[in-house]
């Protein structure tokens, strides 16, 4: 009976130390567009929340974490200003995927297909929830600006 459990361990990731996939970075990814498009709401969403930019480098780049609350209430920040959710924090894909480059669009389309039903005490960990589901679901093309 254990051999089953080390297997099943083995083949999904648990357990071991293995890190994250490297995360795409080059002149085509993530889009210059929309880093262009997002970087002035990312400036505001720093003022209004406190992030520290390491923060949200940190978790685009490396690892989640989930001990800093200024770094989830910048994520449904970001979500507002680009008014891609509801008052709720309900995610309105349609309206995330018009900003989202025509030739990008399956990636942001199989990266969310799994995360559709958000879970959190209120907006801030909502939009979390949704970062953080992207981000296991496809950690190369994930991306936080």
């Amino acid at each position: 009976m254990v051999l089953p459990l080390v297997l099943l361990l083995g083949l999904f990731g648990l357990g071991s130390t293995a890190q994250w996939p490297t995360p795409r970075r080059d002149a085509a990814y993530p889009p210059p567009e929309m880093l262009a498009f997002l970087k002035p709401f990312g400036a505001l969403c720093v003022k209004e929340t406190g992030v520290t930019p390491g923060a949200i480098k940190r978790f685009g780049d490396e690892d989640i974490f989930d001990d800093d609350r200024a770094l989830k209430c910048y994520m449904d920040c970001m979500f507002r200003m680009t008014n891609v959710t509801d008052d709720r924090g309900e995610l309105h894909m349609g309206k995330l995927l018009d900003h989202v480059p025509h030739e990008f669009e399956d990636i942001a389309l199989k990266m969310g297909v799994r995360c559709t039903r958000p879970k959190g005490k209120d907006v801030c960990e909502r939009a979390f929830w949704f970062h953080k589901c992207w981000k296991q679901s496809d950690p190369v093309h994930y991306y936080l600006v």
